[in-house]
C-alpha cells in the first residue's frame, strides 16, 4: 500500500485527474442534453401579416433512428414586432432558440414592401443570426415555404439552401447570403441582388393541379446535347426552365414534433416549391423590381464568372435553306471593362467576346436531318445572336436606370479608374443616386464560333 502512495505521490497529475473524473462524470453522465434547453433553427421564416409579425423556425429535433433520417419541425409564433414574435415562439418552444445553425433565411414579398433591413437587424444583431445564412425571398407566405421544404427534404433529401446555393453561383454570380445584402444596402448605390422561391399550393380537389403540370412542363423543357442530330425539339428561352419539387404540405406540431391531424388538415393537397431562377432587385432595403432569367443573363453578360449561358435565336436560315430556331451555348467569353469621359461625359465601355456553339434546332416540324455540331455559324446567324443579346442587355439596362439600382459594378469601376473626375460628375447632378441615366453604356461584342 505504501508503494502505491509513494508512486501517486510522484505523479500528482494522477490525484488531480482522478478528483476531476469524479467531480465532472456524475453531472455529464446524468445532466439533460442542450437539445433540451435549446432549440436547434436550420432555418428562419418571417411573414409580416396585417398589423403584426409572424416568425417561423425550421427546428431540427435529435431521435435516435437507424435509418439516419432527420426530424424537424416548424414552429411560429407572432407579435406586434420580431422581438415579440420571437418571444412567442420561444413559448411555444419551451426553449430558447438558437441560430448559429441557421443556414436559410427567407420573408415573404410582403416584408419588401417596406425596409427590411429593421426586421432583420434584430435577428443579426440580437440574437446572433449568422451572416452567411442565404437570404431569399417567396411569393407565398415563408412560414408555407418552410413547410413544404421539410417536407422536401424528406422525400428528396434535397435542402432550399443547396437550392439557392446552385443559383448562387451559376445564375445569380452573386453572393445571396446576409452579409451580401447588408455591403449592399450600406454601399453608395445601396442596391442589391436576392433569389426568389415561388412557392405554388395546390387545392386537394385538383383546382391547383393545371399550374403543377405547366411548372412540370416547364422544367422538362431543355437542349439537347450538341452530337445529336437535331429533329423536332423544345426550344428553351436563354437560361430558360424551371426546378419543380412537389412535397406534401403537411404542418407539424409545435409539442414534440409529431404531426397533428388538425394542423395538416390546414394545408391539404400538395404543395411545389418552383426555381425559375428569378431574382428579387433590392434598394434601400425595398423591392424595386422582379429579374427574369434573361435580365439575370444580362447583367452576367459583363461578369467573367459567369461562362456558360444558351440563348434561342429564331427565324434563322440552316445550311439547308429552311427556316429553324436555333439554340446556342455561350462559353469562353473574355470581358474587359472601361471607363472613360468624353467632354464631361462618362462612358461605361463593355469589350465582350463570346465563343458561341449550336446545341439544339428546332424544326418547327420540318423534316430535316442535320447535325448540330457541324453546323457553321454564318454572318446572319451571328448578327441574330448579337442583336438579340443587345437587346435582352437595353431591357435590363432600363430597369436599372428606371429603379436607381446599380448591381453591375458601374460605380465601383468608375470609382477605381477615375475616381477624382467621377465625384465631380456626381456633384454636378441633381440626383447623385441617378447617375446610370447619365452614363453612356457602349458595349462592344465580338462573336466567334466555339467547337
Amino acid at each position: 500500500m505504501k508503494k502505491i502512495i509513494n508512486g501517486i505521490k510522484r505523479y500528482p497529475f494522477i490525484i488531480v485527474l482522478v478528483i476531476i473524473l469524479l467531480f465532472f462524470t456524475p453531472f455529464a453522465l446524468f445532466s439533460p442534453g442542450e437539445s433540451r434547453r435549446r432549440a436547434i433553427v436550420i432555418a428562419i421564416g418571417l411573414d409580416k401579416l396585417e398589423e403584426e409579425y409572424e416568425i417561423s423556425f425550421l427546428t431540427f429535433i435529435p431521435k435516435p433512428n437507424q435509418e439516419f433520417e432527420q426530424s424537424n419541425s416548424v414552429v411560429s409564433g407572432k407579435g406586434s414586432s420580431v422581438s415579440e414574435a420571437i418571444l412567442d415562439a420561444q413559448l411555444t418552444l419551451g426553449k430558447d432558440i438558437g441560430l448559429s445553425h441557421a443556414k436559410t433565411t427567407v420573408v415573404n414579398e410582403k416584408m419588401l414592401e417596406e425596409d427590411v433591413s429593421s426586421s432583420l437587424d434584430y435577428l443579426s444583431r440580437v440574437i446572433s443570426l449568422p451572416e452567411n445564412t442565404v437570404f431569399v425571398c417567396t411569393n407565398t407566405s415563408a412560414k408555407q415555404l418552410l413547410m413544404a421544404t421539410d417536407s422536401l427534404e424528406k422525400n428528396l433529401g434535397l435542402k432550399l439552401d443547396q437550392l439557392i446555393s446552385y443559383n448562387a453561383n451559376d445564375v445569380y454570380i452573386t453572393d445571396t447570403s446576409l452579409e451580401a445584402f447588408y455591403k449592399g444596402y450600406y454601399s453608395p448605390h445601396k442596391s442589391s441582388i436576392i433569389g426568389f422561391i415561388e412557392h405554388v399550393k395546390e387545392e386537394s380537389s385538383g383546382g391547383g393541379q393545371s399550374q403543377g403540370s405547366s411548372g412540370s412542363q416547364e422544367a422538362q423543357s431543355g437542349g439537347q446535347s450538341g452530337g445529336e442530330q437535331a429533329g423536332s425539339s423544345n426550344a428553351g428561352s436563354s437560361g430558360g426552365g424551371s426546378a419543380v419539387a412537389s412535397s406534401s404540405g403537411q404542418e407539424t406540431s409545435e409539442a414534440g414534433g409529431e404531426q397533428s391531424e388538425k394542423q395538416r388538415g390546414s394545408l391539404q393537397g400538395q404543395s411545389e416549391i418552383l426555381n425559375k431562377a428569378d431574382a428579387i432587385l433590392l434598394r434601400e432595403g425595398k423591392k424595386v423590381a422582379k429579374l427574369d432569367v434573361d435580365n439575370l443573363n444580362s447583367i452576367n453578360l459583363l461578369s467573367e464568372k459567369h461562362s456558360l449561358d444558351s440563348i434561342t435565336v429564331e427565324n434563322v436560315k440552316c445550311e439547308c435553306g429552311k427556316t429553324v430556331d436555333m439554340t446556342f451555348l455561350l462559353k469562353n467569353k473574355q470581358v474587359a471593362i472601361q471607363t472613360d469621359f468624353q467632354n464631361g461625359v462618362p462612358l461605361f465601355i463593355a469589350n465582350v467576346s463570346i465563343g458561341v456553339q449550336l446545341t439544339e434546332i428546332d424544326t418547327k416540324g420540318q423534316e430535316i436531318k442535320q447535325n448540330a455540331q457541324s453546323t457553321k455559324i454564318s454572318d446572319e446567324i451571328a448578327s441574330k445572336l448579337e442583336m438579340k443579346i443587345r437587346s435582352e442587355f437595353a431591357q435590363m439596362l432600363k430597369i436599372l436606370r428606371d429603379c436607381k439600382a446599380d448591381v453591375m459594378n458601374v460605380y465601383a469601376n468608375f470609382f477605381k479608374n477615375d475616381r477624382k473626375k467621377f465625384e465631380n460628375f456626381l456633384s454636378s447632378l441633381d440626383d447623385r443616386e441617378d447617375y446610370l441615366n447619365h452614363i453612356t453604356f457602349m458595349l462592344n461584342m465580338k462573336i466567334r464560333q466555339d467547337g
